[in-house]
């Protein structure tokens, strides 16, 4: 009897010890998925809020046109070469993330007058920075009598290309429009910039 008393109380301690098993299991799985869960959260959250300040640090992107000057080689009018010399930058207002240019191309325009184009070279936009450009043109007067020869019209600049920050990539275009006194290469009117690309002023 005393052997199958013990063997009882042995039995009954196993089972005792085992019912705690899976409830400590069960907490544990609880408490594991809570800290998956958060983590999935937190990802998330930093995710979207990365993902927002690279569109934001693209969107702000704009070009400005600072000095410009026009000089007309050798010959008489109206057969004159003329060769445009403008100063450009191409600055960030983001405050975040840096702004990868993507090997630009500028198109200009006198008025309504072709100029032509040019690739430039890439580079990093810092925030709050600038990348400058010195654009040259050349065109025969003869092409636009009624503006090239003229003391005051207005140039048009478009820059496309991509750009890059973060998660965020695509391609830009703006535009930016300036009217200059090519005798005293003064500015006269600042047109402003434009993004063609997401339909706002930059």
């Amino acid at each position: 009897m005393n052997n199958l008393i013990t063997v009882s109380r042995f039995s009954s301690d196993t089972m005792s010890q085992g019912d705690g098993v899976p409830r400590r299991f069960y907490r544990n799985r609880k408490v594991y998925a809570a800290i998956l869960l958060i983590a999935v959260v937190s990802t998330a959250v930093f995710g979207y809020i990365y993902y927002s300040m690279s569109v934001a640090s693209v969107t702000s992107i704009s070009l400005d046109q600072i000095q410009a000057v026009r000089i007309f080689g050798s010959g008489n009018y109206p057969n004159r070469n003329a060769t445009f010399i403008i100063e450009v930058q191409v600055w960030s207002k983001a405050q975040t993330l840096s702004v990868r240019l993507e090997n630009p191309v500028v198109e200009a325009d006198a008025d309504t007058v072709p100029l032509g184009n040019q690739t430039l070279a890439g580079g990093t936009i810092l925030p709050g920075a600038y990348l400058v450009y010195n654009l040259r043109f050349s065109v025969n007067e003869s092409k636009a009598i009624g503006t090239i020869p003229y003391s005051a019209f207005g140039v048009t600049l478009r820059l496309t290309g991509v750009m890059r920050a973060g998660l965020y990539s695509r391609t830009v275009s703006l535009v930016h429009g300036s009217t200059w006194n090519w005798t005293t290469a003064k500015l006269i009117l600042d047109g402003g910039c434009f993004n063609l690309t997401f339909d706002t002023p930059c």
